[in-house]
């Protein structure tokens, strides 16, 4: 009878190892293809905010950890951006801080806090942590730190495999991601003097509208160009002119607010949005367009010779919360003309003027 008990025992024990091993198996499957959705999620996103939501936060779903974090180089990966840390789940840091941290390009793990350097030290309940560098051609572009509040989980003997391999396939999506802003920022942009061109100015335009419409945030658009510009381009040749409208794009970046935009809209024509209707005086503003276009004659001898003549629209006042952007400028540019046909030399604000 104790045979036949220990028999059973046995088989007991065998029955339990092996449905314990199943359970394991079948939790590394789903982990495998938990991994599987996080790489493709990176893979497929197209922004900073399509990172937050869906393969960081995936990281931390699936892998069963209280935080993931994204670090990016600000130095390589200069991505526009309203702030440099998005939830402390994308974090943007310059270079010297990778380079402090990452003595060699390989994960980092431990429970250490010591070992952590206080920008990294993004979770105050850390137990231990596996920060993995993403290196791109030798530098590293970034890193993907995991923690949790378990002091074993990424403790002694923590496999660091699923995350080397991770690194590198966001290395890919970070790269995708920075490549098409790039395009989409030149596009944007104009050759000549780095300022925003027409092709931004009808979405900035719209962008501003819409929040117009949600929010009542009001803006200026303004018009401008130079008045006989061509006596510079028949006296000194078009690359006196190309230095002109440089010199007077970078006055009018510098002399204006960091809010507002300035943008060629071809030849020398420019254009500047104002925002913030209700703090702006509109004719301080004009006052520093004409002093800085002054100073730009002034120092390439045109002074008196040529000027600068103006139109602007307003939101709310020009346009009803209907209005496009084409609509706008249209309202600006034909004020534009009014001026010049006055005689030049002047800002044309509003149709009663």
């Amino acid at each position: 009878m104790g045979r036949l008990e220990n028999i059973i025992k046995e088989n007991r024990e065998l029955k339990d190892e092996i449905n314990s091993l199943i359970e394991r198996v079948r939790e590394n499957e789903a982990k495998h293809s938990g991994f599987r959705v996080i790489e493709y999620s990176f893979l497929l996103s197209n922004s900073i905010a399509d990172l937050i939501e869906k393969p960081i936060a995936y990281l931390e779903e699936i892998f069963d950890i209280e935080s993931a974090v994204l670090f990016l180089n600000s130095d390589i990966l200069d991505f526009d951006r309203e702030t440099d840390n998005y939830t402390n789940k994308v974090v943007f840091y310059p270079e010297k801080v990778f380079k402090y941290f990452f003595l060699e390009t390989r994960p980092y793990y431990g429970k250490d806090v010591m070992n952590v350097i206080s920008e990294f030290n993004f979770y105050e309940q850390m137990g231990s942590y596996l920060i993995a560098p993403i290196v791109d051609e030798g530098r590293i572009i970034g890193s993907l730190n995991l923690y949790s509040s378990d002091k074993t989980r990424f403790g002694d003997g923590a496999s660091v495999d699923f995350l080397r391999e991770l690194s590198f396939v966001v290395m890919v999506a970070l790269k995708k991601m920075y490549s098409t802003e790039v395009i989409y920022r030149q596009a944007r942009t104009d050759f000549l003097t780095g300022c925003q061109n027409k092709m931004a100015m009808a979405e900035l335009i719209k962008r501003l509208l819409n929040q117009y419409e949600r929010y009542g945030n009001g803006f200026h658009f303004i018009m401008l160009d130079i008045d006989n510009f061509k006596t510079i381009n028949d006296s000194e040749g078009h690359l006196t002119g190309d230095r002109v409208i440089r010199d007077l794009a970078d006055g009018l970046r510098d002399n204006l607010r960091a809010s507002d935009i300035v943008g060629r809209f071809g030849g020398d024509e420019f254009y500047i949005i104002v925002p913030d209707t209700e703090n702006i005086n509109l004719n301080m503003v004009v006052k520093k367009i004409e002093g800085v276009a002054t100073e730009v004659f002034e120092k390439h001898g045109y002074h008196g010779r040529v000027g600068i003549s103006g139109g602007s629209a307003s939101v709310p006042g020009d346009a009803e919360k209907t209005s496009d952007a084409e609509n706008l400028v249209r309202i600006a540019d034909t004020r534009l003309y009014d001026s010049k046909r006055s005689g030049k030399g002047r800002f044309k604000l509003k149709d009663d003027n």
